[in-house]
């Protein structure tokens, strides 16, 4: 019986643990800083074609603005 023993516990300590699956996240939406309130809450609403800016939409303070890209 000791030898089953010796055998299981060497099995055990001898195993290398299941590898890690990394799972791709869900894409997050892109948050800016709002230039009226400063909070980390506007969201990209728009990208004008002609010109290199973007069009930002605060969740605070509601304030829609344009930004350079």
């Amino acid at each position: 019986m000791p030898v089953r023993k010796r055998a299981k516990t060497a099995a055990k300590t001898t195993a290398q643990p299941p590898p890690v699956v990394r799972r791709p996240r869900a894409h997050a939406p892109e948050r800016e800083v709002c230039p009226k309130c400063g909070r980390l809450t506007a969201r990209l609403i728009g990208r004008s074609e002609t010109f290199p800016v973007l069009y930002l939409r605060c969740d605070d303070c509601a304030h829609t603005s344009i930004a350079p890209a």
